[in-house]
C-alpha cells in the first residue's frame, strides 16, 4: 500500500468533507426537487383555471342556444294551426335528436293543457314530470310573469330533471308555453368531454349543497382544491362542483420525502465512518499479514513433501521449499512449475494426480489447489509424494491376485472335468455314428447321396458344438489381462450356466434365473464376473447336494435388479446356511473335504476392484444368499 494511503486513513478530515459533500449534494437535490414540484403545480392550476372556464361556457352556450331556438320557434305558432304545429314539431324532434339531455318538448295553450309535443304519445311517459307539477306550475307563472323563459327547480323523479319555460306571446297577451325538460344526469355526459373526467371529479349540487348528479359517490371534500363553476341562470339554484383527482403529490407526501432524504444522509455518514473503520482494520490485517511472510516461507521449507506455488495465469513458479529443489531441476527455458498438465482447479477444489518424473523415472502423487498467496493473488499450491514404493507394492499385490485367480481357475478344472467329458462324448459319438451311416449309403449301388450329404451336414453340427465346449473350457482357464467392457448381466450367466449344466444334471438340480430387468448393464471385465459367478452358483449346487434332502423347485436361484445406478446379483440356495459368517470370506477358511478355501476370497477381491461389494445373508426360508452390487453402465443399450 502507498505511504500516502496510511496518512489518508488515520486523519479524520478528509471523511467529514466527504460527508459534508454528501448532504449538501442531496439538500441541493430536494431544494431543486422542491422547486419543479412548485412549478408543476403552479401550471396544474392554470390549466385547470382554463379548462373550468371552458366547460362552464360550454354549458351556458348549449342551454342558451337552445333557450334562444324555442323562443324563436315558439313566435312562429301564434295563431297556432296544424301546419304551423307539425313543424314546430318537427323541429323540436330534430332538436331533441341532437341533444341527448333533452327528453321532451311540449306545447300548452294558454289554459295550461297540452296541445302536442315530442315524443308524441297517449299517455304522458312516467320518466316525464307531469305537466301539473308544482314546480312546473311555479316556473309558468314566474315565465309569463317576467316575460321571459324561465327554468323550474330540479325534479328528482328517477333522474334529475330540469324543466324549461318559454312563453308564447303576442300583441294580445299570453297564448301558452312551450316546456322544455332536461335530465342533467345526459346533460353533463352530452357536455362533458372524456379528458374533462379523466382530470376532475365532478358534481352538480342545489342551493342546499345537494348531490343531484351524479347520484353515486361522495360530495369532494371542501378543505381540498375545489372550484365552484355556475349551472344555468344565476337564480337557478345550481352549480357545479369541480376537484382535481389526487396524483400522490401533497405537501405530505414532501415532508415525509424530505425527512426520507435526510435519514439517507445520516445513514450516509454512519456508512462512510463504518467504511472508515473497516479500512483502519484491513489495514491492519494486510501489516499483519505482511510480517507473517518469512513465517510462511519459514514452514513451507521446513515440509518433507516438495511444496512448490505458481501463478496461475503463466504458471511461473513463485516458490518452492527445499526438499522440491533437490528433487526436480528447472528447464533451461525458464521458470515454471513441474506439473503443467493438470488444470488450474476452481476455487476450494483441488485436483489431484500419479504422474511419472521422467528425470528420475520415480512415481509422484501431486496435489494442486487454487489457493491466496501473500500478496493476495490466486496461485497454484502443489504438494508432490513420492509414491513410487506404493505403486510397486499395489502392482505386486495386483499380479498375485491375477496369479490366484487363474490358480482358482485351474483347480476348477478337475471339478467339472468329468462333466466335461461327459459333455464331449455325445458329440464325438454323434460324429461316429453319422460317419457309419454315410459310409453305408455310399455302398449301396446306386449311392443315397441326398441320405449321405445330411449325415455330412449333421456330422459338422455336432463337430462345431464340441468346438463350443472346448473353447468354453479354454477360455475359462486361460490367464489374460483385464479388459473392460460394457455387458449385460442376462449375457454373462450364459458361459457359466453353460458349464455347470453337467453338474447340475448330475445333482438333478435346476437352477433358475428371476430378473427384473432383462437390460441390466454393467462396466466390468466379463471373465472376472463370470468366474464370480461361476464359484457362487457351484458352491449353491454344493450346498444343495450336501444338504441330502431331495432339491425342491427353488433350489437353485439367481435373482437379478436394477436400483437406479446399482445391480445387485444374487444367488440363493436351500442348503444348510452359513456355519460361519465372520470367516467366510477369508483366504484358506473353507467347509470342503477338498477346497482351497480362495474361491469367495478371490470372489470378493474380483467384485471390490470393480468398485462394488459382496456380502453372504441367511436366505427366508432356509440356505444362504451371497450378493454383489456393482455400478450400473451408463452407456444405453442399443
Amino acid at each position: 500500500m502507498p505511504t500516502t494511503a496510511p496518512l489518508f486513513l488515520r486523519s479524520r478530515w478528509p471523511w467529514w468533507v466527504a460527508s459534508l459533500a454528501l448532504t449538501l449534494g442531496l439538500f441541493v437535490s430536494t431544494t431543486l426537487g422542491w422547486l419543479w414540484y412548485v412549478d408543476q403545480r403552479e401550471a396544474q392550476a392554470r390549466r385547470s383555471a382554463l379548462d373550468l372556464l371552458w366547460l362552464e361556457q360550454t354549458v351556458q352556450q348549449k342551454l342558451l342556444l337552445n333557450e334562444r331556438m324555442l323562443g324563436n320557434w315558439s313566435h312562429d305558432i301564434v295563431p297556432p294551426s296544424d301546419a304551423v304545429l307539425a313543424e314546430f314539431f318537427s323541429r323540436s324532434a330534430t332538436l331533441v335528436k341532437d341533444n341527448p339531455g333533452l327528453l321532451a318538448v311540449d306545447v300548452l295553450d294558454k289554459d295550461g293543457k297540452r296541445i302536442g309535443g315530442v315524443p308524441q304519445y297517449r299517455e304522458r311517459p312516467t320518466q316525464l314530470p307531469p305537466v301539473n307539477d308544482p314546480l312546473i306550475a311555479a316556473a309558468l307563472t314566474t315565465a309569463h310573469t317576467l316575460g321571459k323563459p324561465a327554468y323550474s327547480h330540479v325534479i328528482e323523479q328517477g333522474a334529475p330533471l330540469w324543466v324549461l319555460v318559454v312563453p308564447i306571446v303576442d300583441d294580445a297577451g299570453h297564448q301558452g308555453s312551450v316546456l322544455a325538460v332536461y335530465d342533467l344526469d345526459r346533460l353533463l355526459e352530452q357536455e362533458v368531454p372524456w379528458w374533462f373526467v379523466q382530470r376532475y371529479d365532478l358534481s352538480l349540487v342545489d342551493r342546499n349543497n345537494k348531490r343531484l348528479s351524479p347520484r353515486d359517490g361522495v360530495l369532494p371534500d371542501a378543505s381540498s382544491e375545489l372550484h365552484k363553476l355556475s349551472f344555468g341562470t344565476d337564480d337557478s339554484g345550481l352549480a357545479l362542483w369541480a376537484s382535481p383527482h389526487a396524483h400522490g403529490q401533497s405537501q405530505a407526501l414532501l415532508a415525509w420525502l424530505s425527512l426520507a432524504v435526510l435519514a439517507f444522509a445520516l445513514l450516509i455518514m454512519w456508512l462512510l465512518r463504518v467504511l472508515y473503520r473497516w479500512l483502519r482494520e484491513r489495514q491492519a490485517a494486510q501489516q499483519a499479514l505482511s510480517e507473517s511472510r518469512e513465517q510462511l516461507y519459514a514452514v513451507l521449507a521446513g515440509l518433507e513433501a516438495a511444496v512448490s506455488v505458481s501463478a496461475v495465469s503463466d504458471g511461473r513458479l513463485l516458490f518452492r521449499n527445499r526438499h522440491h529443489e533437490a528433487l526436480f531441476t528447472l528447464q533451461p527455458e525458464g521458470d515454471c512449475c513441474l506439473v503443467q498438465w493438470l488444470n488450474p482447479p476452481l476455487d476450494a477444489q483441488s485436483r489431484s494426480a500419479e504422474v511419472l518424473d521422467l528425470a528420475s523415472t520415480r512415481w509422484y502423487h501431486v496435489e494442486r489447489r487454487a489457493t491466496q498467496w501473500v500478496d493476495g493473488s490466486t496461485v497454484l499450491l502443489d504438494i508432490a509424494t513420492d509414491v513410487t514404493v506404493q505403486r510397486e507394492a499395489s502392482n505386486t499385490a495386483r499380479e498375485r491376485d491375477e496369479l490366484l485367480q487363474h490358480t482358482a481357475r485351474l483347480a476348477s478344472l478337475a471339478e467339472f472335468a468329468s462333466g466335461i467329458a461327459h459333455e464331449l462324448n455325445q458329440p464325438l459319438a454323434a460324429i461316429a455314428n453319422y460317419s457309419a451311416v454315410a459310409d453305408s449309403h455310399l455302398s449301396n449301388d446306386p449311392p443315397h447321396l441326398g441320405k449321405v450329404a445330411d449325415a455330412v451336414t449333421r456330422m459338422g453340427e455336432e463337430a462345431h458344438r464340441a468346438g463350443q465346449i472346448i473353447q468354453s473350457l479354454r477360455s475359462f482357464i486361460q490367464k489374460r489381462a483385464v479388459e473392460m467392457r460394457t455387458c449385460c448381466v442376462m449375457d454373462l450367466l450364459k458361459e457359466p450356466l453353460a458349464l455347470l449344466e453337467p453338474l447340475a444334471q448330475r445333482l438333478q438340480v435346476q437352477i433358475k434365473v428371476q430378473s427384473s430387468s432383462e437390460l441390466a448393464r454393467i462396466d466390468c471385465d466379463a471373465v472376472m464376473i463370470e468366474q464370480v459367478l461361476f464359484n457362487l452358483m457351484r458352491n449353491a449346487l454344493e450346498a444343495v447336494a450336501g444338504r441330502g434332502a431331495a432339491p425342491g423347485q427353488d433350489a437353485v436361484t439367481v435373482h437379478i435388479a436394477e436400483d437406479g445406478d446399482s445391480v445387485t446379483v444374487c444367488v440363493a440356495d436351500r442348503g444348510s446356511g452359513i456355519a460361519d459368517p465372520a470367516r467366510l470370506f477369508q483366504a484358506f477358511y473353507t467347509t470342503k473335504s477338498e477346497g482351497m478355501g480362495l474361491g469367495l476370497a478371490i470372489c470378493r477381491t474380483v467384485v471390490e476392484s470393480h468398485g462394488g461389494r459382496l456380502w453372504a445373508e441367511p436366505n427366508p426360508g432356509g440356505g444362504a444368499r451371497l450378493c454383489f452390487r456393482l455400478p450400473a453402465s451408463v452407456v444405453m443399450a442399443a
